[in-house]
């Protein structure tokens, strides 16, 4: 139906004058790009396959909102009545299809059914990402790249139905109204009818419940790209590198990518084709939030500086990943424990820490604190949520410290990964009294002063190393083939 949808309007709109001249043409698509906050570049292709893939383009960006676009610029230019005459015709060529028979199989909707959903998505669309989201928690299938919910609906039609015998193209219908569509109350009337006939009332209610639930955002979560890095432990510099995309914020929902092998001289260019493809993903929506960066590290590697990897930009120089984007680390070996109750100790630590600043905080100078004495200290006191290293993570000045801290369930660490920097301890102890809310901004300044200032070099943000390790954001982690 989505194809039948695009080549429709390509006939329609090739057969006016405001698209067939180049110079009109250039204007109608300029105008449709502004409608919908696109961009678009000719392609130079023939007048036919130019206009099929703009409307493509503009359909997958926005679904109905760009419907609406490409008929409103042919008002502007053309009038109204060519406008509406348009929009007759169009939906003349796509509802004129043969009605098959409703068969008695849940998850198959007749072509009557299906035309009403067509509409209404049309006509109630939802941020992309956002959808992606939620939908994809829900259906625990592969769902295709750069579709609206109308588009989506085309890919789900025919396909089998749920453990609960709800077909996925009425989840997402269930998903597009509880993310707040302007056709919601519609929508659900249309999986009533539906369910009602198939006999799965029940289990549309029970589904429905769950969709409210799993479409209420978390507001602490935010968009991320997740880079994990595992050296191959073979006596070479390779590494893997695995990277996730959390699409929205809001909704923790990584979706993950292939892996490549490279070296630790090649992980900025890895890095930038794994933001390449975070890009892709935050497209299509109106958030603008901070996007995170978080770097899954084994110890040996938590004092590598990621903060200050290239990435392109449009200048000629490339600008440090910090300037850019919120940047912080994450415990690969902790990740990867199977160890339940660590795993428990660290929940608990971090809820700590979510109710008010870090409760209490531990400085680590290797000299007053042996290690054994140490662990005593964090084990004894649950409240501690925070920890600053006097000395960097390096094997042999703190990162026995941190392994321990870790070990205990602590989430949040901070370090200058300067040797024998004693003075940046106080301007940490400063910036971890922030709350949780505040503390990854805060030192998204520190590092944006370091980079723009002139004696950014000699600034703590430089340096810093902060781990901001959250176990309720997790990915899978399964150890790299040698």
């Amino acid at each position: 139906m989505f194809l039948r949808l695009v080549s429709a309007l390509t006939d329609g709109l090739c057969a006016l004058q405001c698209v067939r001249e180049a110079p009109q043409r250039s204007v109608y698509t300029t105008l449709v790009c502004e409608g919908i906050g696109m961009q678009w570049l000719e392609r130079g292709m023939p007048v036919r396959g130019e206009i099929a893939e703009f409307v493509r383009q503009v359909l997958r960006h926005s679904g109905g909102r760009g419907y609406g676009a490409l008929t409103e610029a042919v008002a502007v230019l053309e009038g109204r009545e060519t406008a509406d005459r348009l929009d007759r015709q169009v939906r003349r060529e796509v509802y004129a299809v043969e009605s098959r028979p409703v068969l008695e199989l849940p998850g198959v909707f007749d072509a009557d059914m299906q035309r009403k959903a067509w509409d209404l998505l049309l006509h109630g669309s939802v941020p992309q990402p956002v959808l992606y989201s939620v939908l994809a928690g829900e259906l625990r299938i592969a769902l295709p790249d750069g579709e609206s919910a109308l588009g989506l609906f085309v890919h789900l039609v025919e396909q089998n139905a749920q453990s609960d015998g709800l077909p996925p193209a009425l989840v997402l219908v269930e998903v597009v109204a509880a993310l707040g569509s302007s056709q919601a109350v519609a929508l659900r009337a249309w999986s009533d009818e539906w369910a009602k006939v198939a006999g799965l009332a029940d289990a549309l209610r029970e589904r429905r419940a769950h969709i409210a639930c799993h479409a209420e955002p978390d507001g602490t979560v935010p968009r991320a790209l997740v880079v994990m890095v595992d050296p191959a432990y073979d006596r070479t510099d390779r590494i893997y590198v695995r990277h996730w995309v959390n699409a929205a914020a809001g909704f923790w929902q990584p979706r993950a990518f292939a892996p490549e092998e490279t070296t630790l001289d090649g992980l900025g260019p890895a890095v930038l084709r794994a933001v390449r493809h975070g890009e892709a993903q935050w497209a299509g929506g109106t958030d603008d939030s901070p996007v995170h960066v978080e770097f899954v590290l084994p110890h040996a590697l938590l004092n590598h500086d990621v903060a200050r990897l290239k990435v392109a930009a449009d200048a000629l120089e490339p600008l440090p990943l910090d300037l850019r984007y919120y940047i912080h680390l994450r415990s690969l070996d902790r990740m990867r424990a199977r160890d339940a109750r660590q795993r428990e100790l660290w929940r608990k630590r971090w809820r700590t820490f979510q109710e008010a600043p870090a409760a209490e905080t531990y400085r680590w100078d290797g000299v007053a604190d042996p290690l054994t004495s140490w662990k005593e200290r964090l084990r004894d006191n649950p409240r501690a949520t925070g920890v600053i290293l006097q000395h960097p993570a390096e094997r042999g000045r703190g990162l026995e410290a941190l392994k321990v801290a870790l070990t205990e369930g602590v989430g949040l660490v901070v370090w200058d990964r300067r040797p024998d920097m004693p003075q940046s301890v106080e301007l940490l102890q400063l910036l971890l009294g922030h709350s949780p809310g505040q503390l990854p901004f805060k030192v998204h300044q520190l590092r944006v002063r370091a980079e723009t200032e002139e004696v950014g070099r000699l600034l703590v943000g430089r340096y810093i190393a902060f781990l901001w390790d959250d176990p309720n954001r997790l990915v899978d982690c399964e150890e790299m083939p040698a």
